[in-house]
């Protein structure tokens, strides 16, 4: 009897070990290259970031969902000025007020990021996602960030002809800021790409 309860109890401790192993990656943090108003990356850095955010996220795939939700989700943002350091590309992507209309200065943005999204050969699904910064209604948000990522999918498969099948949307809202401390920063608006 104690035998069988020493090796019961190991398998507990194993069990646990192994499921807290699991769950490590999810405190992980997502870093992001965070481009400012009249800042174009470019296409060899788009691809380069998207490439490191996909070898990221094998080591994520597996795990299980967390209250529905993919381990990606979970991740926090971290914001950096190192290309070499980045998983995910964040652009302030111009659009009209109250709008997914997207300014001429958001398309020559797109253009490179389309680009840089080429250079991978079509390897990396990736993931455009609408962030808005706090202001306004969390319902608002939600499907406001989804119709302005939904706008820079449609600009970059239908005008920039990448493939419908690489891009996926997703609308944030106001979830995951940029800047924590200041939610209605203009820096929390923005249209980021990750390896998806």
């Amino acid at each position: 009897m104690k035998k069988q309860n020493t090796s019961l109890r190991a398998r507990a401790v194993c069990t646990a070990a192994f499921t807290l192993a699991l769950a490590a990656p999810i405190a992980q943090a997502q870093t992001v290259m965070v481009y400012e108003p009249g800042q174009t990356p470019s296409a060899q850095d788009v691809a380069d970031i998207l490439s490191r955010g996909a070898s990221e996220n094998t080591k994520l795939r597996g795990m299980p969902n967390q209250n529905g939700r993919s381990p990606f989700a979970l991740l926090e943002q971290t914001p950096t000025k190192s290309v070499s350091e980045a998983s995910a590309v964040s652009v302030p992507v111009h659009f009209e007020f109250d709008s997914a209309t997207l300014s001429p200065k958001a398309r020559e943005q797109l253009d490179v990021i389309a680009e840089g999204i080429r250079l991978t050969e079509g390897t990396i699904k990736v993931v455009v996602e609408g962030h808005t910064d706090a202001k306004g209604s969390l319902d608002y948000n939600e499907k406001l960030s989804y119709r302005r990522a939904a706008s820079v999918r449609a600009y970059l498969t239908g005008v920039k002809k990448l493939p419908v099948t690489l891009l996926t949307v997703e609308g944030k809202g106001p979830h995951k800021l940029l800047d924590k401390s200041n939610p209605y920063s203009a820096s929390n608006r923005r249209v980021q790409f990750r390896a998806g």
